[in-house]
């Protein structure tokens, strides 16, 4: 049996979990939510464009002929390209490049046709907080999150770690709303700590890693990047070359053989060619190596011949690069098929459960407190920020099959969308008076706005449930996984509107402040706080 903390400790460690729990929470709230839809793009890129649900006919042309054809139909040729080719055999290529500082990415088609939905995109950036609009500062704000969610774990087990077996099954719905809420914050929380380590810790590992490596190149290797990049990778992507003069090189499909002699099994996913046409061209060639499990290589070539200047695979790598890929791996489930994915969204419902069910906790300790302006804060926007995400999201797929596929504004206006309807959620919650009522009102909002959508969605493509073409698996599965949802929501809503309407039995915080304490809260909390563990 685990011994037992003093009280300095476990009052330190109490304190300094439920503090950044409640300081943090509802921004992890939404990138856990997020990440967990994120963990399907695939399939939503697919659901998203109609022009990736055909079948690929790059084969056939080729891939310089696919990008002669894209930077013909743009009119430039820019300094540094990417090029995705299709997956899986269906969809068309897609270029993207800067122009003025603007990102411009179109499908190669004749014409070209711009980019047009980035639902997907979206809720993927969404996940780590990145915005063009905001640049990286929120992104490092990301990363000082998963830091923070490292410290709640670490000194929640430390609290509850004389308990953990019992509460790993402690669960009693017949009791109280008040040791519910204790119960599932703990259950959940012990259950999803595996998971929620895992994605604390490489998601901090991403952010920071650019900025950490650095710090060692100048002591150890007298600020030599490139040779810092040999040593930890294997490969040196630091030294970019000037711009030469033209000269002709190899084309990309001979690329990309050279690169498969380099790294076999080597499975494209994006070309990234700089100084295309001159003799300084450069060609990354950036995919997975097939059968292996976590082998995203990079193999860079020089374009005027097409030899290997640097390689970063499996069985080539340096002392940092396997490691990483394990850890990208690990982060984007890039292992265990569609089951591991659906696992692993149902651990990040539960830790989005957990991070709500700790404001509660907080709340109901202070009681006492509660005509506060900080807590009466808290309370309101855990309802908007809890609720209100979900509404957001549900909008943002109604809007993106409302709006007209071919407006130039939609993309833009999809994320208007989600952003205006999620700060009138949060000002719903905040002007309220009932929160237990507007969890079951925004909820079922939720539910009735995701409702239409798999119907909506025939109107630019036939491939999914009530489509009137050859069905594809991908957007068959979003289509009935919205519906389920929209069940889902539709359900709670209602199983929620049913709770509250007995007031001895309401689940959730009511007129917008905190309910009443745990058991173990309320006046000589301190004094009392040993007990918490117990119920």
């Amino acid at each position: 049996m685990a011994k037992k903390l003093s009280r300095h400790a476990f009052t330190t460690f109490w304190d300094v979990h439920a503090w950044v729990g409640v300081i943090g929470g509802l921004l992890l709230y939404v990138m856990f939510l997020s990440g967990g839809i994120a963990l399907f793009r695939r399939q939503l890129e697919v659901w998203e464009e109609p022009l990736t649900q055909q079948r690929s006919s790059i084969e056939q042309v080729g891939l310089q002929a696919t990008l002669d054809q894209g930077l013909a139909a743009a009119g430039t040729t820019p300094e540094q390209l990417w090029l995705y080719p299709p997956e899986g055999g269906l969809g068309v290529a897609r270029l993207l490049y800067f122009s003025q500082g603007e990102r411009v990415s179109r499908w190669v088609e004749e014409p070209l046709v711009p980019e047009r939905e980035r639902l997907s995109d979206f809720l993927f950036e969404l996940h780590y907080l990145w915005h063009r609009v905001t640049g990286v500062w929120l992104f490092y704000v990301a990363g000082l999150l998963c830091v923070a969610l490292l410290l709640a774990l670490a000194t929640g087990v430390l609290i509850h770690l004389k308990d953990i077996v019992r509460q790993f099954h402690q669960f009693r719905p017949d009791k109280t709303r008040r040791v519910l809420w204790s119960d599932m914050h703990k259950v959940l929380g012990v259950m999803g700590l595996p998971f929620q380590v895992l994605f604390a810790y490489t998601g901090a590992f991403f952010v920071f890693l650019g900025l950490l490596v650095p710090v060692f190149t100048d002591p150890v290797l007298g600020g030599d990047a490139g040779r810092a990049d040999q040593v930890a990778w294997g490969a040196s992507f630091a030294d970019e070359p000037a711009r030469g003069t033209p000269a002709r090189g190899l084309t990309l499909d001979e690329h990309l053989a050279r690169a498969r002699a380099a790294a076999p099994g080597l499975v494209p996913e994006v070309f990234s060619v700089r100084h295309h046409g001159l003799d300084s061209g450069t060609v990354d060639i950036r995919g997975s190596i097939e059968g292996v499990p976590f082998s995203r290589s990079i193999v860079r070539l020089r374009a005027v011949d097409g030899a290997v200047l640097s390689l970063d695979a499996p069985g080539a790598e340096g002392g940092r690069s396997g490691v990483i890929r394990w850890i990208y791996g690990l982060h984007f489930a890039n292992f265990g098929g569609v089951t591991l994915r659906i696992l692993f969204f149902a651990l990040a419902l539960a830790t989005c459960a957990t991070i709500l069910t700790g404001n509660w906790i907080w709340l109901a300790r202070r009681e006492a407190r509660q005509e506060r302006v900080g807590n009466r804060l808290l309370a309101r926007l855990t309802v908007g920020f809890g609720a209100g995400t979900v509404v957001a999201i549900a909008a943002l797929f109604l809007v993106s099959r409302a709006f007209p596929l071919d407006w130039s504004g939609r993309v833009v206006a999809e994320e208007l969308t989600f952003f205006v309807a999620l700060g009138l959620c949060v000002a719903w919650a905040l002007a309220a008076r009932d929160g237990g009522r507007l969890w079951s009102r925004q909820l079922g909002l939720a539910g009735l706005l995701l409702l239409p959508v798999p119907a909506l969605a025939a109107r630019w493509s036939g491939a999914g449930l009530f489509g009137a073409g050859p069905k594809l698996g991908a957007v068959v599965a979003v289509d009935v996984a919205l519906l389920l949802t929209a069940a889902a929501l539709c359900a709670s809503a209602w199983a929620l509107r049913r709770a509250i309407s007995r007031p001895e039995a309401r689940l959730l915080p009511t007129r917008g402040a905190p309910p009443p304490s745990l058991a173990h809260g309320g006046a000589g909390l301190v004094a009392r706080r040993q007990t918490a563990t117990h119920g």
